[in-house]
C-alpha cells in the first residue's frame, strides 16, 4: 500500500475531526455607479470581523453573519470607507470609542439586537444611519448630538415607548425620520423644534391618539407626513390635527404594502382616521368637526368667528348713529 501525499493525509483528518472548513474569501469588485471598491462578506458566517480587507475598501458589506459585538476599530485602517452594511447579524453592542471614521457617510444596523443606543462619536460625517428594527424601547436626549452632519435616521419597527423632548437635538441638517411602527403613546411637544430642513416624518402604526397643540413646526414644509393607522381619538383635543391636515393635505401620505419588499406610496390625506370613539370610526380625521365649547365658544373647533351679539359700547354706537340718521330726516 502506497503511503498518502501529506496534502491528502491532513485533509482525512480533517474530515475525521470534523474541522469546519475555512470561510470562503469576500468578494471585491469595483462599483461602478458610486467609483468606491465594493467588499461584499454577506452571508459568510462570520462571528468577527475578517482580517485583511483591502485598505482602500469603500463599501463594506458584512450584513447577515453571526457578527454579535463589533468595534468600529476594526475598520480604522479603511481610510477610503464611505459606507458600513452590518445590517442582520446578532449585535448587542457597538464600540465607538477611540475609533474615529472620518469618511463614512452611511450606517446600516438594521435587523440587530441593540438594547440601548450606541454612543454615536467618531463619525462627523454620517449622512443615513438605519437602526430599524432593533430592540430600542426608549432614545437618551441627546443621543444623536454628534452626529451634525445626519440627513436621515431610520428607527422603525423597534419597541419606542416614549421620546424626550431632546431625542434629535442638535440635528439641524435632518431631513427624514422614520418612526413607524413603533409603541408610541405620545408626542413631546418640542421635539421637532430646531429640525427646520425635516421634509419626511413617518409616524404610522404607532398608538398616537393626539399630537400636541403647536408640534408641527410653522417653519417646516413637509413633502411626505405618514399619520396612519394610529388610534387618532376624535375630540377637541384632535381639532389641531384636523386642521393641520386639511390646511396641508397635499403632504399626506400613506405607505401600502403589496407583496414581500413591495411597497408603494399613496398621497391619502383621507387614511388618516379616527378610531375613538365609536361613532367617529372610520371617519377621515380631516372631515372630523368636534362638537364641544372652546375658550371663545367656538362650537366645532373650526376657526372662532367674530362674536354677532351687540357689545354694550357697539349698542351705544348704534343709539346715536340713529338720532343723526334721525336729525337729518327732518332737517
Amino acid at each position: 500500500m502506497l503511503p498518502c501525499a501529506p496534502s491528502v493525509l491532513l485533509a482525512t483528518l480533517l474530515a475525521v475531526a470534523g474541522a469546519p472548513e475555512p470561510a470562503p474569501p469576500c468578494e471585491s469588485e469595483m462599483n461602478k455607479i458610486k467609483d468606491l471598491l465594493q467588499v461584499s462578506c454577506v452571508g459568510k458566517g462570520l462571528s468577527s470581523v475578517p482580517a485583511g480587507l483591502p485598505s482602500d475598501t469603500g463599501i463594506l458589506l458584512l450584513g447577515s453573519n453571526r457578527l454579535s459585538r463589533v468595534s468600529l476599530a476594526s475598520f480604522q485602517h479603511l481610510s477610503a470607507l464611505v459606507e458600513l452594511d452590518l445590517s442582520n447579524n446578532s449585535l448587542t453592542a457597538l464600540d465607538t470609542g477611540g475609533a474615529p471614521l472620518p469618511g463614512l457617510q452611511q450606517l446600516d444596523l438594521s435587523h440587530n439586537g441593540l438594547r440601548s443606543l450606541p454612543a454615536l462619536q467618531g463619525m462627523p460625517a454620517l449622512k443615513h444611519l438605519d437602526l430599524a428594527h432593533n430592540a430600542l424601547s426608549r432614545l437618551p436626549a441627546g443621543g444623536f448630538r454628534a452626529l451634525r452632519a445626519l440627513e436621515k435616521l431610520e428607527l422603525q419597527g423597534n419597541g419606542i415607548r416614549d421620546l424626550p423632548e431632546a431625542a434629535f437635538e442638535g440635528l439641524q441638517e435632518l431631513k427624514d425620520v422614520d418612526l413607524a411602527d413603533n409603541l408610541l403613546e405620545e408626542l413631546p411637544g418640542g421635539l421637532l423644534a430646531g429640525l427646520g430642513n425635516l421634509e419626511i416624518l413617518r409616524l404610522e402604526r404607532n398608538r398616537l391618539q393626539r399630537v400636541p397643540t403647536g408640534f408641527f413646526p410653522a417653519e417646516n414644509y413637509f413633502v411626505y407626513l405618514y399619520l396612519a393607522e394610529n388610534p387618532w381619538v376624535c375630540d377637541c383635543a384632535l381639532a389641531y390635527l384636523r386642521d393641520y391636515i386639511v390646511e396641508n393635505e397635499g403632504s399626506v401620505y400613506t405607505r401600502v404594502v403589496q407583496g414581500p419588499g413591495k411597497e408603494i406610496t399613496e398621497h391619502k390625506p383621507e387614511s388618516v382616521e379616527c378610531q375613538e370613539p365609536a361613532s367617529e370610526k372610520g371617519r377621515p380625521v380631516m372631515h372630523f368637526q368636534a362638537h364641544c365649547k372652546g375658550p371663545e365658544g367656538d362650537s366645532d373647533g373650526g376657526p372662532i368667528l367674530p362674536s354677532t351679539t351687540p357689545t354694550p359700547a357697539t349698542s351705544v354706537a348704534l343709539f346715536f348713529s340713529f338720532l343723526l340718521s334721525a336729525f337729518l330726516f327732518f332737517f
